[in-house]
């Protein structure tokens, strides 16, 4: 039985291939939609509406691949919701690369993205709720870096497969898909369920027993920090259990816990991350260097694995800054990089025609710095930020909101990016500038940070005694730190002592029980 490191390695490495796809997806589709074999097997692909729907018909299996997770998550746990997504994504990838007509190979990529929709919004969340508070950014940071890892491999491998003749250009890339599933569902059995989703469900035993697994090795069930993560957390469950209320409360914003606040946080990053124009780039990275900057296929596609290597880089410098220099300044600093990135593009391709080749190597250049900055704040944060920000009981809910807040806006930009590119050129890149500067204000007034803070801590942050308002005051130390402050360490305190005092309680109860069994039997 696995146990403290090791465990945690497992854990971290059966989350990261489920979120693996995602990523491969991008870097597949960018590569096949210029495949001559795949252009002639599907010749519709040409128009550029039809290559929108080739590439978002898989967001829309992701959409309601997430609505299943919310729906059901709750219910199959952690797990199971893996394991049913993945099973349901082999599908569609079967579909996929088996398919001679269009109807087929696009019901194949809807049936992908449903199962793609479920462990996306999954194993965020299971991550979050099974790695200690310390560590909890940096190996969030490790399952989402696979997206990119995955789109980079996927960038070079369908140049590679570029040189083949016939349905392997295509074919493969797209069949290699199963691997990371396979690979998840060979993970799974050696890891234990959520400890925060099994107490939820009143399984206290097992939920204590997996706390103590992840905690250390040879650690004991009575150690003082596995004692104290174990009453914290029931601690936090009984002050929910207290303040439950109903729907039209919460959309009222009358509970105590903040629900909708909270879950709209959670939307609001992945809403942002969308409509900073990530999947206008890498869905259509080399359409748009054949198209708008002119290059040829060839030196495209070369210029796309390079590109996605660069990326997959600087996401990985994310695992060192994250913790350190906290969520908030990572999502202020893209903003505003990645809003100078999309306006000297746009001035460049304005004025290509007067010194294509100089003025090209502009473009491409603010176009790898775009992405370079994404990759260690955009493309990693709001992932990291909707499995910590909602409360236990609306964590499965709110991680499916948000994720589907993705795949929803993922599709908008998706769908009409070949369109915007043909039509009215560098005047689309104007879209992604002006949207990411006004971001900037929305997440500084908004965002509380999240670095350094355990789960609960956040219960506590947004419950409605702490005085906390919607919107984040200038001077607001406490909301912009990322270090732990003292009034998160006060109310795990409290939470542990209200965890105690149900514990004696329930044992007073226990032996007034036992004693009046007693004097019955003496009688």
């Amino acid at each position: 039985m696995l146990e403290g490191y090791a465990l945690e390695v497992t854990l971290t490495a059966a989350n990261s291939a489920a979120q693996s796809w995602y990523g491969y997806d991008q870097g597949v589709v960018s590569g096949i939609l210029i495949s001559p074999d795949f252009i002639a097997t599907f010749p519709q692909t040409k128009r550029s509406s039809i290559q929108g729907i080739t590439a978002s018909c898989f967001s829309l299996g992701n959409l309601l691949g997430c609505l299943l997770a919310a729906l059901y998550g709750g219910r199959l746990g952690r797990k199971n919701t893996l394991r049913v997504g993945a099973t349901i994504s082999i599908i569609g990838a079967i579909l996929q690369f088996t398919a001679f007509s269009f109807p087929q190979l696009i019901v194949g990529r809807v049936i992908n993205g449903v199962g793609n929709g479920m462990t996306s919004s999954t194993c965020g969340i299971f991550q979050a709720e099974s790695c200690a508070s310390d560590r909890r950014g940096r190996l969030s940071v490790i399952v989402v870096l696979h997206n990119v890892v995955f789109y980079c491999l996927a960038t070079w491998l369908t140049l590679a497969t570029s040189f083949a003749s016939g349905g392997w250009q295509w074919r493969l890339p797209l069949a290699l898909q199963c691997v990371p599933f396979a690979f998840l569902m060979g993970l799974l059995p050696f890891v234990p369920e959520s400890p925060r989703w099994l107490m939820m469900k009143d399984r206290t035993d097992e939920a204590l027993e997996v706390i103590r697994r992840y905690r250390g090795k040879d650690l004991s069930s009575n150690d003082p920090a596995v004692q104290s993560e174990f009453r914290s957390i029931k601690g936090a469950l009984l002050i929910e259990e207290q303040s439950k209320t109903s729907v039209m409360t919460v959309l009222r914003r009358q509970d105590r816990s903040g629900h909708l606040k909270r879950l709209l946080l959670g939307c609001g990053g992945q809403f942002m991350q969308q409509l900073s124009g990530i999947n206008a780039l890498n869905y259509y990275f080399t359409i748009i260097l054949t198209t708008n900057v002119g290059l040829s296929d060839l030196l495209a596609r070369i210029l796309t694995g390079c590109n996605a290597t660069s990326y997959m880089i600087s996401s990985a410098c994310c695992f060192w800054l994250i913790d350190r220099f906290g969520r908030r300044s990572l999502m202020l600093t893209g903003l505003s990089m990645q809003s100078l990135a999309y306006i000297v593009v746009a001035i460049s391709l304005g004025l290509l025609v007067k010194a294509p080749h100089a003025l090209g190597i502009v473009t491409v250049s603010f176009l790898f710095l775009y992405y370079a900055v994404f990759g260690c704040t955009w493309g990693m944060v709001p992932w990291v930020y909707q499995s910590e920000i909602n409360s236990i009981a609306l964590r499965t809910v709110g991680s499916a909101a948000a994720t589907s807040t993705n795949w929803l806006f993922g599709f908008v930009c998706t769908q009409f990016t070949p369109t915007g590119i043909k039509n009215i050129g560098y005047r689309f890149y104007i879209i992604f500038a002006v949207f990411n500067l006004a971001f900037m204000f929305v997440v500084y007034f908004l965002y509380p940070e999240t670095a350094n803070r355990t789960l609960e801590d956040l219960d506590a942050y947004f419950d409605i005694d702490s005085g906390n308002s919607i919107i984040i005051p200038i001077g607001d130390k406490v909301a912009k730190s990322t270090q732990r402050p003292q009034e998160a360490i006060d109310a795990e305190n409290t939470r542990v002592a209200l965890a105690e005092n149900a514990d004696a309680k329930a044992q007073l109860k226990l032996s007034v029980h036992h004693e009046e069994n007693v004097t019955t039997v003496e009688v």
